[in-house]
């Protein structure tokens, strides 16, 4: 039974995952005006990585439940994954923003940066997420 509320939430995290990147990224850039846009993304993107932060952990706890300790480890990687992009990246991307749009150019390489590093982790989590769901259809199948 654990197998199939651990799939549950993997999947419920994945197609958030999907969602927000396929669907309101672009919704909101086409819509919104760029100053629009940036308040709504700030005030989402926190919540959207602390969602992740609590899907995981629940995972978690589910894969230690089953003994699966592959699983467990990979959950706790992407956790912390959201974690730092939550806490840390997303606040210095936020003041690096603001601190280009006054005009500072070293601001504007160090957005870029961040802002790179902040996709890759969320693509990392995606590809370790979409790895447990195999595993676990590997493993209990």
């Amino acid at each position: 039974m654990t197998t199939y509320i651990l799939n549950f939430l993997i999947s419920l995290l994945i197609g958030s995952m999907i969602f927000f990147t396929a669907v309101i990224s672009p919704s909101v850039f086409a819509t919104l005006s760029s100053n629009a846009s940036s308040k709504f993304l700030r005030l989402v993107f926190p919540r959207m990585f602390l969602f992740g932060i609590i899907i995981t952990s629940l995972c978690f706890l589910l894969s230690i439940l089953q003994n699966n300790n592959l699983v467990a480890i990979l959950l706790i990687i992407i956790a912390l994954s959201f974690f730092l992009n939550r806490n840390y990246l997303t606040p210095k991307i936020n003041k690096y923003r603001d601190e280009e749009l006054e005009g500072n150019q070293q601001a504007a390489t160090l957005f870029k940066r961040m802002h790179l590093l902040s996709v890759l982790l969320f693509i990392i989590n995606f590809v370790l997420l979409i790895s447990i769901m195999v595993i676990n259809y590997y493993n209990y199948n």
